[in-house]
């Protein structure tokens, strides 16, 4: 009998957070910050001043990719920007209606916590949203409780800023426009619910779900060559590896960004993985790269050379090798 490995279904916001998800340790962390929550929340906005009264309106909000994990929780395995903003949207608009003293929407609390039961039926109460790696470790039930102190949460890493950052940029965005119009605020919670539509991906393994993100963000969509190359190295180590592998690429990434102590802007980022993968293929292979668009490309047609195929630990121990040799040069 053939097993389908991978079916994809459109599902509205209100139907995708009546499941569990969660971001595999493995995963880049959160890095959304202020203008991508702002260009999300006002593409958002636009739509639901120009009609938030028709169901058949419909605002399209991009993909996801998922695998299911143990227990049935989905696995994230790309679009956890988009789905940690909703999330944090979500307990913003709980927070913001408290704030102005308003009833709450027991609807609304649904979709930021729940009980779910495990395979030996015991109830385990679950954010609809969780991440699992190191650095927010705990992060989203903070803010998912309904007595969160927001102020408290200690800003330990980059990670944990920026939600926190987008958490309460989202609050000053539902103060400015919507302020304390409860049935306005409402309103907004339906039509985020009933009309804003996400495409789910679900693959049958994590392998499955890194190979459909491979093929949907091969041009480097909103990733960098980093990113693809991470989750090019996840697809062929084995998953009892990713924490071996997990661990390696954090000190390439801490090492290749955060020389000087301080996070790259975009623009340095992308001179800076240029400029060190092309140093790294040219001294180990003898290629050269003429632009950033092609970095990827050349590293998925020369596997046979690179060999990460059969050996994806060892070619990223070679790439942590020419990053110690390639250090004079920050």
């Amino acid at each position: 009998m053939d097993i389908q490995t991978v079916s994809s279904q459109d599902l509205t916001l209100g139907a995708l957070f009546t499941e569990f998800y969660v971001v595999p340790d493995f995963q880049r962390e959160f890095v959304w910050e202020d203008d991508a929550v702002n260009q999300l929340l006002q593409d958002l906005f636009i739509e639901f001043r120009a009609d938030n009264t028709s169901l058949e309106s419909e605002y399209f909000l991009g993909s996801m990719v998922v695998c299911v994990g143990p227990g049935g929780v989905y696995e994230l395995i790309d679009g956890q920007q988009r789905i940690t903003t909703t999330f944090l949207i979500f307990c913003a608009i709980r927070d913001h209606l408290k704030g102005i003293k308003a009833p709450p929407l027991a609807e609304l609390n649904h979709k930021i916590s729940a009980y779910d039961i495990d395979r030996e039926g015991k109830e385990i109460f679950r954010q609809r949203v969780s991440l699992l790696y190191e650095d927010s470790s705990g992060l989203m039930e903070a803010i998912g409780s309904e007595n969160a102190k927001i102020d408290e949460i200690s800003e330990d890493t980059r990670s944990i800023r920026n939600i926190l950052n987008a958490y309460r940029f989202v609050r000053k965005f539902l103060q400015e426009q919507l302020g304390e119009d409860q049935d306005a605020i409402r309103s907004f919670y339906v039509y985020l619910t009933r009309n804003v539509k996400l495409s789910r991906v679900k693959t049958v393994s994590v392998g499955h779900a890194l190979k459909v993100f491979e093929t949907m963000n091969n041009r480097g969509v909103g990733l960098d060559t980093m990113d693809l190359l991470k989750n090019l190295m996840f697809m062929y180590t084995p998953p009892n590896k990713y924490h071996i592998l997990r661990d390696k690429w954090k000190d390439i990434v801490d090492t290749l960004f955060n020389a000087g102590g301080r996070p790259l802007g975009q623009t340095y980022r992308e001179e800076r993985i240029f400029r060190f993968l092309n140093y790294f293929i040219v001294s180990n292979y003898r290629g050269y790269i003429r632009t950033q668009e092609d970095l990827y490309e050349w590293i998925v047609r020369h596997d046979y050379s690179c060999g990460y195929k059969e050996q994806p630990l060892e070619f990223v121990d070679s790439l942590i090798q020419a990053l110690r040799s390639y250090r004079y040069a920050f």
